[in-house]
């Protein structure tokens, strides 16, 4: 497969081979055709990295290609295991069939219920945000703590309570909303990167 990814160097050839005899070592409990796809899906992926990267040496651009791929129990076991399940499916197997379903299941599940939960604070963030900004023409909106030692958020007076902080409530408002929306999408852009 090597004449398909033109490479120059000998150690940069020496670099690439290795990596190729582990790709194929990973990848040897597939079928001949599914094998024969994800290798080339793989060394396809590297070889344009490795040319597009700005290293000098064809050896160092090989290496950082690599690198950036990552792991190959961080790309190619699930993969793997995928397609073996897939197989197994598809010819019928009741037990894997069972399992497919129950891991598509979970799946949907756990992405329902994380759109819920990040929903819910981001609903949350941005009414923080706009009491604080609302305190500054009304100074009843705020953080009202009750006697009963109830705690609320309001737009307005709450009976037997107190106001916290009402000084300081769109001040404090303002930073607590900004930091916990960026540190929201912080959190968010990493569950993406690792779907």
């Amino acid at each position: 497969m090597n004449q398909q990814f033109p490479i120059q160097n000998e150690l940069a050839k020496k670099i690439w081979n290795h990596f190729e005899k582990e790709l194929d070592h990973k990848i040897k409990n597939l079928p001949n055709d599914e094998r024969y796809d994800v290798k080339l899906e793989i060394l396809s992926h590297l070889y344009d990295s490795s040319i597009n990267d700005e290293a000098e040496k064809e050896e160092n651009r090989i290496i950082n290609a690599i690198e950036r791929l990552g792991t190959p129990e961080e790309y190619l076991t699930p993969l793997v295991s995928d397609i073996l399940l897939n197989l197994r499916t598809k010819s019928g197997n009741p037990l894997a069939i069972a399992k497919s379903l129950s891991k598509n299941i979970q799946k949907s599940l756990v992405q329902t219920l994380t759109t819920i939960v990040f929903g819910v604070l981001y609903l949350f963030i941005i009414m923080i945000f706009i009491m604080s900004i609302t305190h500054l023409f009304n100074p009843e909106v705020g953080l009202w703590i009750h006697h009963s030692g109830g705690i609320s958020l309001s737009f307005e007076t709450q009976d037997s309570s107190y106001q916290w902080l009402p000084k300081w409530f769109t001040l404090i408002g303002l930073s607590v909303s900004v930091g916990c929306y960026l540190l929201l999408n912080n959190l968010l852009y990493r569950l993406l990167k690792q779907n």
